[in-house]
């Protein structure tokens, strides 16, 4: 049985491996949106020097591309791009600037791209035949499984990333095993259909996941810290329960590659609000995009996007049953936003707090907590951020737009 270990503090210095941390904050990799061809800009340096200047311990720059293929987005950064360098040696001394360690996710979208600016369309990759509602919106309306060839040069890729990435700065890497993406569709019984060593029972289905954290970890030594970001559920019927979740925990601890799990839950076409919880946020994606055709994509599935009832730490209560079930360092994400509920998740024993859309919308929020200024957020988890993934402009709060409008 788990011992819980109730004197944590969420501002105090603790170790994830060798690498000491000046608090137990995480900003989340939410996609930024910052990245035109591939290649971000200096936008990317400034997006995450406030989080660090704002007090968090790790900012995490989201969702690099491993290869071409790997992308969703136009405006996603691929790691693949020689000319991605100089930029995260920017970013990673920025956040270096201001005491927090720099963290950088690697992954692959599978199936889930709306990449349209290669010569010829993404593969749209997954771990098995089947529609792919998602791909609509770019002309892929097919999944396709992903080739065993395929399967070893993507963990060479992400080897091959992850290198780059230490290179660049990164003190810590983040592999994405959740939401919706390609681990997370081998992982999940919903997508995956296999009948090769690949399919099957849980262990077959994480042997590709399994296999690039190894990659990952002989590529950068035994020194370097690296998160798996793993759903607690999929979200929707047939696919990844709770207890997948249990027992995948308890494979990534046993293999020992990995030094930190962060807990979250999915987000696909299934179950595209399962993750976030709150206002739909179907009008705002309506309203933003460019494209007729998107708009009318996204007007005919809106009842995939139904409003959620939101209630702080909404994935506690799945996430403490993994808790009980390993001894690894856990971090916990999901609507986490009053310092009283800080204080609850160290209370059940968590080793980080994880926060996405409460510092998009005050990066400064855990200084402002520490000096005992506030004790409350102001997001009000309304989801109109989350529109901005599909924005060439970037991730912002839109209320802070409005506000200074306002001001001004």
């Amino acid at each position: 049985m788990y011992e819980v270990n109730t004197e944590k503090s969420v501002f105090e210095s603790w170790k994830l491996g060798n690498l000491t941390l000046k608090n137990r904050i995480i900003k989340a990799a939410t996609f930024e949106g910052l990245a035109q061809n591939g290649v971000p800009d200096d936008r990317l340096i400034h997006f995450h020097e406030k989080f660090a200047a704002g007090g968090a311990g790790v900012v995490t720059v989201a969702y690099g591309a491993v290869n071409e293929d790997a992308r969703t987005f136009d405006h996603q950064m691929c790691m693949q791009d020689d000319r991605v360098n100089g930029v995260l040696k920017k970013v990673t001394s920025a956040i270096h600037k201001h005491g927090a360690a720099a963290s950088l996710q690697l992954a692959h979208c599978g199936m889930q791209t709306r990449y349209s600016k290669l010569s010829s369309k993404p593969f749209s990759y997954s771990a098995s035949w089947g529609l792919n509602p998602y791909g609509l919106l770019s002309g892929i309306p097919f999944m396709r499984p992903m080739p065993e060839k395929v399967i070893e040069q993507t963990c060479d890729d992400y080897a091959i990333s992850a290198k780059r990435a230490v290179d660049a700065g990164f003190d810590m890497l983040e592999l994405h095993m959740g939401h919706g993406y390609l681990f997370s569709q081998f992982m999940s019984p919903a997508y995956n259909k296999r009948r090769d060593k690949f399919g099957g029972n849980l262990e077959n289905r994480m042997r590709f996941p399994r296999l690039a954290l190894r990659r990952v970890r002989e590529a950068v030594g035994p020194n370097v810290p690296i998160v798996v970001k793993l759903n607690l559920q999929d979200g929707f019927e047939g696919g990844s329960t709770l207890d997948d979740c249990i027992e995948a925990s308890k494979i990534i601890e046993q293999d020992g590659d990995a030094s930190l799990l962060v807990l979250t839950g999915g987000f696909s076409a299934k179950s595209p609000m399962y993750l976030f919880r709150g206002p739909s946020a179907i009008k705002p994606l309506i309203a933003i995009q460019k494209n007729l055709i998107a708009k009318l994509v996204y007007t005919l599935a809106a009842k995939k996007f139904p409003d959620m009832p939101f209630k702080e730490m909404f994935f506690l209560d799945d996430a403490k049953k993994v808790r009980e079930a390993v001894k690894m360092p856990i971090a916990l994400v999901g609507g986490i936003k009053s310092l009283a509920n800080f204080k609850t998740v160290m209370n059940e024993d968590f080793d980080g707090i994880v926060l996405g859309r409460t510092l998009i919308h005050e990066p400064d929020l855990p200084k402002i907590y520490e000096s005992g200024e506030q004790s409350t957020s102001g997001c009000i988890s309304c989801n109109r951020c989350v529109a901005h993934i599909d924005s060439d402009d970037g991730v912002i709060c839109p209320i802070n737009v409005e506000m200074a409008s306002e001001a001004a």
